[in-house]
């Protein structure tokens, strides 16, 4: 599918509210985690809808979620308000966001950036 594709089935989705499933047993089992980094690209100036599918059907309270993203230009886009409003018993941290054309190019850049931010966060 190109990219243009896949926004408009992005916004489509928003659009719609839309909760895409995803296969469950793919997924590790969470509650082992006491920190989550939670990643995803910037659509359309929030998560991709399947993420709220995921904030919706998994009890993330009392865990450390740290969001990150790509982006073309909206930068964290409200990654981290969005993620706090999506699971209100779970502590967010300082997210990060990072341009996915730096990703492909500027990768020595973008290893600095996540190398500084996870310092930081204290890993």
């Amino acid at each position: 599918m190109t990219y243009n594709a896949l926004t408009d089935v992005a916004k489509q989705e928003q659009n719609t509210n839309a909760r895409p499933e995803y296969i469950k047993d793919d997924q590790p089992d969470l509650s082992q985690y006491e920190t989550i980094f939670i990643g995803a690209p910037v659509w359309w100036g929030d998560w991709p809808m399947i993420m709220y599918t995921v904030f919706e059907n998994n009890d993330f309270s009392g865990k450390k979620l740290i969001p990150f993203s790509t982006h073309e230009g909206s930068g964290l886009s409200g990654f981290d308000r969005k993620l706090s409003s999506a699971c209100q018993n779970a502590e967010v941290l300082t997210g990060l966001a990072v341009r996915g054309n730096d990703c492909q190019n500027r990768q020595d850049s973008v290893k600095e950036s996540v190398t500084q931010w996870l310092a930081g966060l204290g890993y």
